[in-house]
């Protein structure tokens, strides 16, 4: 939404923060008092953690940055990931999403559906749900 706007900006992460003085103990109470409605305010929205979560992703980033090439996934892994993503921003967990693919090594490009569908066998009963969904519902009709 809107109201969520981006705290960090992950390639501005190098500015200095400036350590400013203790406030006066009355200043402090109200201070705090503000800090916990506004926690208790964030977490309500669901804002703090995307928050949290985009802050994740962005160190994960950071930190893959400097490192070498990730070794190429076995093709089950890519499928299972594959699965595991198109769930995950289905369901909003765009920045969980964003962290499995930095993680893992995924490929940045999603695996058609109608392939990803083929290769792991999963008959695509509800095309506006991801296919874990439908692989569910197999399992159950059968089991």
């Amino acid at each position: 939404s809107k109201a969520t706007v981006s705290v960090l900006n992950c390639a501005s992460h190098n500015a200095p923060m400036a350590e400013s003085p203790p406030p006066p103990p009355a200043e402090a109470d109200h201070e705090s008092e503000v800090a916990g409605m506004l926690r208790a305010m964030l977490e309500n929205r669901g804002v703090l953690g995307k928050m949290k979560a985009q802050i994740r992703a962005c160190v994960y980033k950071s930190l893959d940055e400097g490192s070498s090439q990730k070794p190429p996934l076995a093709s089950e892994t890519l499928l299972i990931n594959e699965l595991i993503r198109e769930y995950l921003e289905y369901n909003g967990y765009r920045h969980t999403a964003e962290t499995l693919v930095l993680e893992s090594g995924q490929p940045e490009e999603k695996i058609p559906r109608a392939l990803l569908s083929r290769q792991v066998k999963i008959t695509d009963m509800q095309p506006d749900l991801p296919l874990l969904y439908s692989a569910v519902d197999t399992a159950k009709l059968v089991g």
